[in-house]
């Protein structure tokens, strides 16, 4: 009778520890069938959007005598357009390049610590004039005076065909200013009373305190300023002519090579023959950057997701 109901007991847990031997939930037909359609657009979108990328992977490695039959692969390896870009021949690119990284880490720098320095005191019910202040940044970002006064300021500055014009226009982001004010508005009252009692004063209690929890908040905001600034040349093509290649970023030079004709001006056969190529290489170096940054941010921001969260 023991051995019997030893087997028994054992025989049961063996059932119960194979997987796949509970009941299966079944899920509705109506989530089934969402749930494909979404994988069915989403991998529409995918494709959308990979397929160009490796046309152009494809262009910038190709011989240019056989363009006509590339789609995603190569058709033959060529690397003369890489060694153009990087020749004495592109010092304008080069030099558009380096334009974009003096505007991309000067706005995302200056812009990011004056949008957060102005929310901290908007986040505070106490502020003076919060409510006036608050309406007058939502009718800037709404409404705006519009192209010519903005470039009639730059004229009298002297800003014209220079990057400065660029990075005074590109300072004020107001969508990020209230991203940061939600996020202050959330932080616990009873740290930064603590802080207070302690002897902390305005700055040291933001710079010390605030920033180090808002950490997530500040690479979410710079990474999209960072993202909007090389890849924007909407103010470029209102403040710098195209005969100012010294003062391009690397969105308007690239943009000014796209929309060039080549059969009507001096080039050499070398670059009649190879345009397609080199542009497709060109855009290839200008995507590095931000591929580079991408993968290190997002770790950032998931790792310092709860980084100012508060036990009580």
């Amino acid at each position: 009778m023991g051995k019997s109901i030893a087997l028994h007991i054992r025989s049961a847990s063996f059932f119960h520890g194979r997987k796949g031997t509970g009941p299966k939930v079944h899920q509705p037909v109506v989530d089934v069938v969402i749930r494909t359609i979404s994988m069915v657009i989403l991998g529409f979108f995918v494709i959308l959007i990979i397929v160009p990328l490796l046309n152009y992977f494809s262009l910038a490695f190709n011989d240019p005598t056989y363009n006509e039959n590339v789609i995603i692969f190569p058709i033959r390896w060529d690397f003369s357009s890489f060694a153009y870009l990087f020749s004495s021949n592109s010092e304008g690119f080069w030099k558009s390049f380096v334009n974009s990284l003096i505007i991309t880490l000067v706005v995302t720098v200056i812009s990011n610590l004056i949008e957060a320095m102005a929310a901290y005191p908007l986040s505070k019910l106490d502020c003076p004039f919060r409510k006036g202040i608050l309406m007058y940044f939502v009718i800037t970002m709404l409404f705006s005076a519009g192209i010519v006064p903005i470039y009639l300021l730059m004229r009298s500055f002297n800003l014209l065909d220079n990057i400065w014009s660029i990075i005074l226009c590109s300072i004020s982001n107001v969508f990020n200013l209230l991203f940061y004010k939600s996020f202050f508005e959330s932080v616990p009252k009873e740290i930064e009373e603590a802080a207070t009692v302690d002897g902390a004063g305005s700055l040291r209690l933001f710079f010390d305190i605030v920033v180090p929890m808002a950490l997530p908040v500040f690479g979410s905001c710079c990474f999209f300023t960072i993202v909007d600034m090389w890849n924007g040349y909407g103010a470029a093509l209102i403040f710098i002519k195209t005969s100012a290649t010294d003062s391009m970023p690397l969105a308007y030079y690239l943009y000014v090579m796209m929309t060039q004709d080549t059969s009507k001006t001096q080039y050499d056969i070398f670059l009649q023959t190879h345009m397609d190529n080199i542009q497709a290489a060109s855009f290839l170096i200008s995507i590095i950057p931000i591929l580079l940054i991408y993968p290190y941010v997002v770790k950032y921001i998931k790792s310092g997701a709860t980084l100012g969260s508060v036990k009580e």
